[in-house]
């Protein structure tokens, strides 16, 4: 047949190959995506969370004076906790916060090794608050501001916070997708700041000292240790990373 081309085509095997060298590229990089995709999410809304939480505190105080004396107290009965609970996010917090919805729905929450965290039947203790973006805040009041008049160190609230990058379960993960903020007590003049800490001894320089220690209490059970929950260790591995995850951070988005 003379004049008669034939074209240059792909064999079935070669498309093979070049589709299967697509899928391992695609399997390496994307969860790479994802997960970095993720990250940013935790880092761009617990900035977001620290001001809410900031600005909710401020506009209550022009209310009800200083955080320091809103009365907190402490029950060992469950009943009366969550009564009081109720109580003092329906005077201090609720007016005072833009939300979407609110409840007091028990929430499963779990350590980075998928074992079950003590904040698991904690969480329904205080109301919980939705946020329009999704993200989630809870209020906790504590009793250690009780004795705020012989000026003692401490934390008068412990204040929880879910970012969105949640399954449909809506399930927690401490320093994944729950972190935890503090609302602390100066002795010296009874004043309260918000921070990311435990005890008003803890600074980014202590932190530097004892970054094993602080990356070991973030990835697990720290309780027994320190008695305090992991996620703060986690939100201060950030915060002194100046809002951004470092990268010795031990969960992985």
């Amino acid at each position: 047949m003379d004049g008669y081309k034939y074209k240059k085509a792909f064999t079935m095997a070669e498309v093979l190959i070049t589709i299967g060298i697509i899928g391992i590229i695609a399997a390496i990089t994307i969860p790479n995506l994802m997960g970095a995709y993720r990250k940013k999410v935790v880092e761009t809304e617990l900035q977001r969370a620290f001001s809410i939480i900031s600005q909710t505190i401020k506009m209550s105080e022009v209310n009800n004076e200083s955080a320091a004396y809103w009365g907190f107290s402490s029950f060992s009965d469950a009943h009366e906790r969550h009564e009081y609970y109720k109580k003092f996010n329906e005077i201090y917090i609720k007016p005072y916060l833009k939300y979407l919805s609110t409840g007091t729905k028990i929430f499963n929450v779990y350590y980075n090794d998928g074992s079950s965290s003590y904040l698991t039947t904690s969480l329904d203790k205080s109301p919980h608050y939705k946020l329009a973006d999704g993200l989630f805040l809870e209020f906790t009041p504590t009793g250690f501001g009780t004795d705020i008049e012989n000026n003692r160190n401490g934390y008068i609230m412990i204040v929880y916070v879910g970012t969105t990058n949640r399954n449909k379960k809506e399930e927690f993960v401490e320093g994944k997708n729950l972190f935890a903020f503090t609302v602390n007590i100066d002795d010296s003049s009874s004043k309260v700041g918000l921070a990311p800490q435990w005890y008003l001894d803890w600074s980014c320089q202590k932190l530097a000292n004892n970054r094993t220690t602080f990356i070991n209490n973030c990835s697990k059970n720290p309780r027994e240790t320190s008695g305090v929950a992991s996620s703060i260790y986690c939100t201060y591995m950030i915060y002194c990373n100046n809002w951004t995850v470092p990268k010795d951070y031990p969960i992985k988005f």
